[in-house]
Order: C-alpha cells, then sequence, then structure tokens
C-alpha cells in the first residue's frame, strides 16, 4: 500500500518542482518587467528544466522557447578564455607569453603585461578602448590600437579592473595564433565537439532563424531596445539554452575540448575582486569565482543593449542555472539566486 502511495505521489511531486520553478521566474520577470527569458536548470547532469517564457519578439508574438537565440553578452568570455587554453595545448601560445610577441608596436608601458593578465583583468588597460563604438564594425586590432595613447590605470597585476578592451586583445590573439578569424576557432574548436548547432557570432545583418529582439523600458513604455552592430569579442556570442546545457555538460565533465587541469585552471582563483577585507569574490580565466551561502559558485553574467544573461554553476553540488532573457532592465543572476536557494531546499 505504502510503495503505491509513493508511486501515485510521484508525478505530483515532479510538477510541484516544475510548478515552483515557474512561479519563481514568473513573479519575478514580472517585477523585473523582463519581455522573454530562456531557462535551463541542471542538476547532477539531468536537465531538470529547459524551456521559455514570455515574448522573443512582441510585435509578431513569437513567444521565446529553448531554441530562441539569444544574445550572451558577457558569458561568451569564457569561450575565449577556453580557446586560449586549447591553442596552449595546441603548443601554439603560452599564457605566460608578453603581449608584445602579438602586438610589437604596442606601448613600452604595456610590456608587463601578459595573456594571463588579460584573461583575468588584472592587466592595468583601461575597461574600454577610446575609439570603440558600439554602432560600428570596427577591425579589432584598429579598437586595439586605438587605447596605445592612453596611460595604464594600475601597475600590472597589481589589483582588479574588469577589461574589456583585455578581450579584444584575446580575440586577435586567437586570429593570429590559429590562422582564422577568431569565431572561426571557437566554433571549429569549441562549438562543433560540443554539439552547438544554434550558437553564433553575434552579426545584425546576418538571417539567424529563431532569433530574439531586444527590448528596452523608456520610463512605462516598451520599446525596441538600440541595435549594436558593432561585432564585440568581449561579448561576441548568440546562443540558446538548448546549447548552453551541452556547454554545461562539456564543463561539468571535463572530457573533451581541454584535459582536465587545464578547465580547473579556468576556475582558479587569481585576484580579488574587491579590495574589501570580506570580500569573497574572486576572477579566474573568464570566469567569476565566489561563494553563495556557502556553496563554490564559478559564474559570469552578460550584458548588451536589450539583453541580461547568467551562467551560475554551482561546483560542488551538481547544480547549473542559465538564464538568458531580451530585456535591458533584467537582472537574471537575481532569479539564478532565487532559484539556487529554492533547489538547495529540495
Amino acid at each position: 500500500m505504502n510503495k503505491l502511495l509513493f508511486c501515485l505521489l510521484i508525478p505530483v511531486l515532479s510538477f510541484a518542482q516544475v510548478d515552483s520553478t515557474d512561479i519563481i521566474v514568473k513573479q519575478m520577470m514580472e517585477k523585473q518587467k523582463i519581455v522573454g527569458l530562456s531557462l535551463a536548470v541542471i542538476k547532477n547532469g539531468k536537465t531538470i528544466t529547459n524551456k521559455g517564457y514570455g515574448w522573443a519578439n512582441v510585435e509578431l508574438q513569437v513567444p521565446v522557447n529553448a531554441e530562441t537565440v539569444i544574445r550572451l553578452g558577457s558569458v561568451s568570455k569564457q569561450f575565449f578564455s577556453t580557446a586560449i587554453l586549447k591553442l596552449m595545448e595546441e603548443g601554439k601560445l603560452r599564457i605566460e607569453d608578453p603581449v608584445h610577441t602579438y602586438f610589437p608596436d604596442a606601448p613600452e608601458a604595456w610590456r608587463p603585461i601578459t595573456l594571463k593578465h588579460l584573461m583575468s583583468h588584472t592587466s592595468g588597460l583601461p575597461r574600454e578602448a577610446p575609439g570603440y563604438d558600439n554602432f560600428k564594425i570596427q577591425p579589432d586590432i584598429e579598437v586595439i590600437r586605438s587605447a596605445y595613447k592612453l596611460p595604464l590605470v594600475f601597475k600590472t597585476g597589481e589589483k582588479y579592473q574588469y577589461c574589456n578592451l583585455a578581450y579584444f586583445m584575446l580575440a586577435e590573439i586567437i586570429t593570429q595564433v590559429s590562422g582564422m578569424p577568431w569565431q572561426d576557432y571557437i566554433h571549429q574548436a569549441l562549438f562543433v565537439p560540443a554539439g552547438m548547432q544554434h550558437s553564433y557570432l553575434t552579426d545584425f545583418y546576418r538571417i539567424i532563424p529563431n532569433r530574439a529582439n531586444g527590448y528596452m523600458h523608456q520610463k512605462d513604455t516598451l520599446i525596441n531596445a538600440t541595435s549594436m552592430f558593432a561585432i564585440r569579442p568581449s561579448g561576441g556570442f548568440l546562443s540558446t539554452s538548448s546549447d548552453m546545457i551541452r556547454w554545461e555538460k562539456v564543463i561539468r565533465e571535463k572530457k573533451i575540448i581541454l584535459r582536465k587541469e587545464n578547465w580547473e585552471q579556468l576556475w582558479q582563483p587569481v585576484i580579488k575582486t574587491s579590495d574589501k577585507a570580506d570580500a569573497k569574490e574572486y576572477y579566474g580565466f573568464g570566469w567569476f569565482v565566489e561563494e553563495y551561502k556557502g556553496h563554490k559558485l564559478i559564474q559570469h553574467g552578460g550584458a548588451n543593449i536589450g539583453f541580461r544573461s547568467v551562467f551560475a554553476h554551482f561546483v560542488n553540488d551538481g547544480l547549473s542555472i542559465i538564464i538568458l532573457t531580451n530585456t535591458d532592465e533584467a537582472n537574471p543572476r537575481s532569479i539564478a539566486n532565487a532559484l539556487a536557494d529554492y533547489y538547495f531546499r529540495k
């Protein structure tokens, strides 16, 4: 009798879990005025949730689903750091290489900077190059050289300051060393072995099926987000929650693309992101490394105009939460935290 009752309860318990996830997501979407959201939750290698909420395109009434293509923003940085370590494994570079190896015309003040400094935001370079324009397609080297005239913000290696310029430089290095455009190398070396067939460069002009439109609010009025024409290596890719599940499997299992020790090197804390004595957040190579309520977390958020995202992997809990949104005001990290709280109680 007890066994029969337990069997009858299984569907109810399963439904309750999914329903609770829906309640959390929908409540927070309403509070944050999020138009559309794609969510993936993976627990111990099993996909618990992979679905969409809201609209990919409001005007055409196209709903978000697990195959909706959404801008990742700086979640893309992990692809660049992974590609650098892949090229290291191929014997084509060393992460201790000085940037002058690849940019011989760079200022003398840049001489201490290595690839490790670029990946960990410890180079001392300014956050953005002055020549970068969100609304203009430019060669990466042109953007990089526009920063040659600027002084370093701090002594190389001395502290942390988030730096998108550094990831432009990593992209240019990938292009030089691999002999192909950085987007092609990342596609070939990372996306193909991972089975990510719907992850793309953020090319505004290309026709990409299932691509979501971006939105923002002007006071209380929803409007189309301003289009970013620039192809920005520091936030260079589009993807889907389904493809990001495939990527989560790769980084969790650590069996392909990189050797296990190099996957783990990406997540080694390099430097604290704050000078506060009680700060527990560090940056590795393309990842933030921190604790959330006693749970070890590697994560990265992303922000482009009209899009916000987060990839959160709780290392010792077997829990990953991936959220992609198409709304400028969204705070996906807060949603990921709320979902993590819920799943930790399960």
